[in-house]
């Protein structure tokens, strides 16, 4: 774990949740193929909104395009989240597509119940 990392956690503990997005938006810079894993458990826990969610969306949606299938199982995870229901399943389908397993589940979840939770 960096120590960029455990600072975003340390801010995430304190209720410093913008801090705490941006230190892990730093963290996945640094990545070869980023998932925003970190950020998008914050969306999905309600504690990120506004401005970083949108950064957050145009990032995930770049690791779309270049077909990083983690990335893109979590943009339709918090796609769902935020009510975007027929964009997250293009998404799900998309990240199903590009063979991760979860996805077929959250997609089918999604259809049958209009909820991946």
């Amino acid at each position: 774990m960096s120590v960029d990392y455990r600072e975003g956690e340390y801010a995430l503990s304190m209720g410093a949740y913008i801090q705490a997005f941006e230190i892990f938006m730093m963290v996945e810079r640094e990545q070869s193929e980023p998932t925003f894993l970190k950020c998008c458990q914050m969306v999905l826990a309600n504690q990120i909104s506004g401005s970083e969610l949108k950064e957050l969306f145009e990032k995930l949606e770049q690791q779309m395009i270049r077909n990083n299938g983690r990335a893109t199982y979590n943009y339709g995870l918090v796609l769902a989240h935020t009510g975007q229901n027929a964009k997250a399943q293009e998404v799900l389908n998309q990240a199903a597509l590009l063979g991760i397993a979860e996805a077929k589940t959250a997609l089918t979840k999604l259809l049958l119940t209009g909820s991946v939770r």
